[in-house]
């Protein structure tokens, strides 16, 4: 029964109880638990599994990222260092959802989701990463969700303290910046984005 479950989702980097149920009806759920004890297969959330002996790489844990907590697209500090915005490295992968901000720590990485409204949930594109489909946020909307989500952004020394790359934001579209700080609709969104432009150009 395993070699036919294995050969069916193989090529998926993460599989939903749903998709299961679907693909194995009679499937009886104490075979998913006996297969995890024995280290085929592990648990990622509640409801999604994933085979041990695939490789982990950025495409795989962002797929899965985008996968187990829908709608949502890759932005904030993964999208910046995606982009080589920031120079550090990113701990836990982070997203933005229309539902309500979330922590899933699990044994492929921890993901934080971040609550956006609605009519805020756009700019992002379908992007091939290892050969794997993701939502990813474009660098533009990436930026402006940040400076949504940060009050603590007041002064050009904040930004500094970011020690965020500033040619390679200036190569951004700033008629996109425009016409997304449109749809934000927000006097302090659009004050942080002066600030960062002061930054960028000091």
């Amino acid at each position: 029964m395993y070699v036919e479950f294995k050969n069916h989702f193989d090529k998926k980097p993460v599989i939903s109880l749903v998709e299961i149920q679907k693909a194995f009806p009679k499937l009886d759920k104490r075979r998913l638990t006996e297969w995890n004890k024995k280290g085929y297969i592990e648990n990622v959330k509640r409801g999604f599994y994933r085979f041990t002996d695939q490789p982990l790489n950025q495409g795989t844990i962002y797929f899965i990222a985008n996968k187990i907590y829908k709608p949502s697209y890759i932005s904030l500090e993964s999208a910046l260092a995606f982009y080589l915005i920031i120079p550090e490295a990113v701990f836990s992968v982070t997203s933005i959802s229309s539902l309500n901000t979330t922590q899933l720590n699990s044994s492929v990485g921890n993901f934080r989701y971040n609550h956006l409204k609605e009519n805020l949930f756009f700019g992002y594109e379908l992007v091939e990463l290892n050969g794997l489909t993701i939502a990813l946020a474009k660098p533009e909307k990436a930026i402006l969700d940040y400076l949504y989500l940060h009050s603590n952004l007041r002064s050009i020394e904040d930004f500094e303290g970011l020690r965020w790359n500033k040619e390679i934001i200036k190569s951004f579209d700033f008629q996109r910046f425009s016409d997304y700080l449109q749809l934000f609709n927000s006097k302090i969104v659009s004050k942080r984005f002066q600030l960062l432009l002061k930054y960028i150009h000091a």
